[in-house]
């Protein structure tokens, strides 16, 4: 007897389940897919039951107040977002993931519902649905950009929090203040965060929990994504706030004839931005859009004794008295003045104040705030010292569901179902996938009716491209021109006579190439264009990054700087790149390696690319000479759908093969059910 339940509830069948329902793991047709069980479409009666728990939709003007965080059902059900589900046979699970409402026929007073149930792991992208990155919360690590938090973080614990990685973001070690490539300014370190925790997090949002020996492992847990702005900015409204909290009197005594003015000084940067200032009193813009909004002087405890009215201005730009002491004596608490902006590049603001030293005057504040503030959202570039809010810093618009799926697509992951625990994913490399458990189906092959063997030559392609996304940095694109092939992609050609396609996995992820200069002993990546020709490195907006980290030692002193200041000086950094480490690497993000280095590698093991350590053992057994895919008709029994294991290899006739699908199966019936299986080649790699 077949049961469907959707948030627990069971539904009513009209004739049982004769839907046909299909379990995957790989798709061998196709390297850049990850399979998942699904059904095809599932026809539910419109009965009193099924009208309640799906929230009598059939009705015309239907419309309900929907709560996401309760089970989607009954009042709550909203057929936008998926609901949990589980299909039995006979008190056995065979299906548990998410159901989705298709479609409504109404024929006069008959009512249908078109369903379909798809497996846990298209429960988790349609979950995912158009959540990006910054819409994860990393608020726990905010902190300030100091040179201490800097060079702490490379001693940071991989995996969670966030680290400084060396990275060249061009125009910040050009030889104006130290030397070229040696001595870095403070802006070329901008905070990281780690995959494991991205990874984490994603899940967590969605629902899911996994397990993985592989996501734990200290490759994966050093992985990190850094920023890839133009500039380190926070996204904000506030474009200047400097402040002087030092109590401040002036006046005159009436004996000085000439006209006077006193420079507000303002030394105290909570935010700089896109002003960079000359004696904490002129502030020039340096942005290159125009900013529009608001300028604005805040005084507390004014206290001022004034003998004439036009004698006592406040002046905010040199453009125009904001704000004339009235004749009187007078405290105010709080003096507010303001000023609408809008500045080009180069524009400059300098408050002042400017009287007749003829005219006797006293005036003390206690303290008093500066703030431009635009009009909308801009990003505004952080300065030393300034707070970091870590969601700022998050590469933006990359969908959490197209990161998920490179994680996968870069280290040939597997994903299947724990049959036991809801929403929770069992996720291993290809290479560690296979228990070397055994079941023996050879009694289940139905020898009536046709078995295919197919040379796997036949159903697949011969070339596999496995690439980065192309990024127009300088030396990707040098790269790019030398050798008509992006920086770390791998392409494999089987060499089988038959096959033209191409098969292609792409992630969303650029190459990062690392740079070195010959006498430097530190290797970092650079990321930036050049321009006058190739005189002048110009930073820019790239495509996400993946790299590694580890902090190397027992480097030559050097320097992080803040323009002719030093900070600190060092003999250790963070380095972040494809390699483990830049001077004997034994394990490269990159899919292939590499036909040249910008740097000069003294000894390492550059064979343990992403291709040769999680592809090449896949490819070379789907493309074997004596590679097949046997297709026969099985008698699979409900118990044999719910030990579906595909880590399992299935035993028939003498041979051994790895199940990939399992096509159209029909539950509640005696019929057969096609099967694909891969045979064999090797069984360990």
């Amino acid at each position: 007897m077949t049961k469907i339940f959707i948030e627990g509830l069971e539904l009513d069948l009209s004739k049982g389940l004769s839907n046909q329902l299909t379990f995957a793991i790989d798709d061998l047709n196709n390297l850049d897919s990850k399979a998942t069980t699904f059904s095809k479409t599932i026809v539910l009666p419109g009965s009193t039951n099924n009208n309640k728990l799906l929230g009598n939709i059939f009705e015309f003007n239907n419309a309900n107040f929907t709560i996401d965080e309760a089970p989607n059902v009954e009042y709550n059900f909203n057929a936008s977002k998926s609901a949990a589900c589980r299909i039995e046979v006979d008190g056995l699970e065979i299906v548990k993931g998410i159901f989705r409402l298709l479609e409504i026929i109404r024929d006069g007073e008959n009512i249908e519902y078109e369903c379909a149930v798809f497996g846990e792991l298209g429960g988790l992208v349609t979950a995912l649905g158009n959540k990006r990155l910054e819409d994860l919360d990393f608020s726990a690590y905010n902190h300030n950009y100091t040179y201490a938090n800097i060079t702490a973080s490379w001693n940071t614990a991989t995996g969670s929090g966030y680290c400084y990685p060396l990275i060249d973001y061009g125009n910040v070690s050009t030889g104006l203040y130290g030397t070229a490539k040696k001595d870095f300014q403070y802006k070329t370190f901008r905070p990281a965060l780690f995959v494991k925790e991205y990874f984490d997090k994603v899940m967590a949002g969605a629902g899911y929990t996994y397990t993985s020996s592989f996501l734990n492992t200290a490759f994966f847990k050093r992985l990190i994504i850094p920023n890839n702005a133009k500039t380190l900015s926070a996204t904000s409204t506030s474009a200047l706030n400097v402040s002087n909290a030092t109590p401040i009197s002036i006046g005159a005594d009436g004996s000085d004839p000439s006209f006077v003015r006193y420079d507000i000084t303002t030394p105290t940067h909570t935010s700089l931005g896109d002003f960079t200032t000359a004696n904490n009193k002129l502030y020039t813009y340096g942005g290159t859009a125009p900013l529009v909004g608001k300028a604005k002087l805040v005084f507390t405890n004014v206290v001022y004794d004034n003998q004439n009215a036009a004698g006592l201005t406040i002046y905010l730009g040199g453009t125009s008295g904001l704000f004339s002491f009235e004749d009187d004596t007078n405290t105010i608490a709080t003096l507010t003045i303001e000023a609408d902006i809008n500045f080009a590049t180069s524009s400059t603001i300098f408050p002042y104040i400017a009287f007749d030293g003829s005219i006797p005057f006293s005036l003390s504040y206690s303290s008093v705030v500066m703030t431009i503030t635009a009009s909308s959202l801009i990003p505004v570039p952080l300065n030393l010292g300034e707070a970091i809010k870590m969601n700022d810093t998050i590469p933006r618009g990359i969908f959490q569901k197209d990161f998920f799926t490179s994680v996968l697509k870069m280290f040939n992951l597997m994903v299947t179902e724990d049959k036991f625990n809801s929403k929770h994913l069992v996720i291993e490399p290809y290479v560690d996938f296979y228990t070397g458990t055994i079941l023996d189906w050879s009694d289940k092959l139905d020898r009536s009716k046709p078995i295919k063997i197919k040379p796997m030559s036949e159903a697949t392609a011969r070339y596999y491209e496995l690439k980065w996304k192309q990024d127009n940095d300088f030396y990707n694109e040098d790269y790019r021109k030398k050798y008509n092939e992006g920086y770390g992609d791998r392409i494999f050609d089987n060499g089988l006579e038959f096959a033209k396609d191409s098969e292609k996995v792409d992630v969303i992820f650029a190459a990062s190439t690392l740079y070195g200069v010959s006498g430097e002993d530190k290797v970092f990546p650079a990321i930036y264009k050049k321009s006058n020709n190739n005189t002048v490195e110009d930073p820019i907006e790239h495509i996400v990054r993946i790299m590694q980290v580890k902090k190397i030692t027992g480097v030559a002193s050097w320097n992080i700087l803040n323009g002719a200041t030093n900070l600190g000086s060092n003999t250790t950094y963070l380095y972040g790149g494809h390699f483990d480490d830049p001077d004997a690497p034994n394990a490269d993000l990159n899919f292939g390696a590499t036909k040249e280095l910008y740097f000069e590698l003294a000894a390492g093991n550059l064979s343990n690319n992403l291709f040769n350590t999680y592809y090449s053992p896949y490819l070379a057994e789907i493309t074997d000479k004596d590679s097949r895919l046997l297709s026969g008709s099985f008698k699979l029994t409900q118990l044999d759908i719910f030990n579906l294991d595909f880590a399992k290899f299935i035993y028939i006739d003498g041979g051994l093969y790895r199940l990939s699908k399992v096509i159209d199966y029909t539950a509640e019936n005696n019929e057969v059910t096609k099967v694909e299986l891969l045979r064999v080649i090797n069984k360990t790699y």
